[in-house]
């Protein structure tokens, strides 16, 4: 079956805008490796630009995390599934959980390689680095959050899930920022019931409690619960 979905996928590639199986972490032969990650090209060089200046200032932008596969995303939904299961939340309410912060495999930004996870390289001996606190008030990151948010966009930059009321989906996370230019098109591109039908042949730990209903409510919450301007054609 899972053969068979991805042959699917393979027929769509002269008609999808972009590849299927790229935009969904499967196959990453778009990307090249910058430092120990992997970006677009194009992605990696607009950040190196952007790192160059933020240096000048007396920031070091530092990558946390940058294009992740399907199977690694897998890997981390699959975890925290069996860990809040073993703790006795049922499977719903362990997905809910999960959808805190972590996407469904094959639907994850981060499988493009055009969205990054950020600290500040200055900041040594910090544990649990991604905590949204860390990055505002006197915390350890708020001088990195206060740069981005005054330059980021002027290298094409744009904070994902954004600290607004009027936002869904995911948790607010201050570090993970997209390089709309490139990140637009993935984002047209998406096929969200070929991604289903990949997903549910895989055999993903919890698959077998998101059908199709709660897919679509997942897309529309999740997918989409993005900051306005990441939805916007790049000039």
């Amino acid at each position: 079956m899972r053969l068979l979905v991805l042959l699917l996928f393979l027929c769509q590639w002269s008609t999808a805008q972009v590849n299927i199986v790229q935009l969904m972490g499967i196959e990453d032969s778009h990307l090249s490796t910058f430092e120990t990650h992997k970006l677009t090209p194009k992605t990696a060089a607009a950040f190196s630009a952007m790192q160059a200046a933020a240096l000048k200032d007396g920031i070091d932008i530092q990558l946390v995390s940058a294009h992740r596969s399907f199977e690694r995303q897998q890997y981390i939904w699959e975890d925290k599934f069996v860990r809040y299961t073993a703790e006795g939340l049922s499977p719903e309410a362990a997905i809910a959980r999960i959808l805190k912060y972590s996407t469904i495999p094959g639907t994850s930004r981060h499988h493009w390689g055009t969205d990054i996870d950020i600290t500040d390289g200055n900041v040594k001996n910090e544990k649990r680095l991604l905590v949204p606190s860390k990055f505002h008030n006197n915390g350890p990151f708020a001088a990195l959050n206060k740069w981005m948010e005054a330059n980021a966009h002027r290298y094409g930059f744009y904070l994902v899930y954004t600290k607004d009321n009027a936002r869904t989906g995911f948790s607010y996370e201050p570090w993970h920022y997209s390089y709309l230019p490139e990140a637009k098109a993935f984002l047209n591109g998406y096929n969200s019931r070929m991604a289903f039908a990949y997903f549910k042949s895989v055999g993903v730990r919890g698959s077998e409690h998101i059908d199709r209903d709660f897919w679509d409510d997942y897309y529309n919450t999740f997918v989409k619960g993005i900051n306005v301007k990441l939805t916007v054609s790049p000039l």
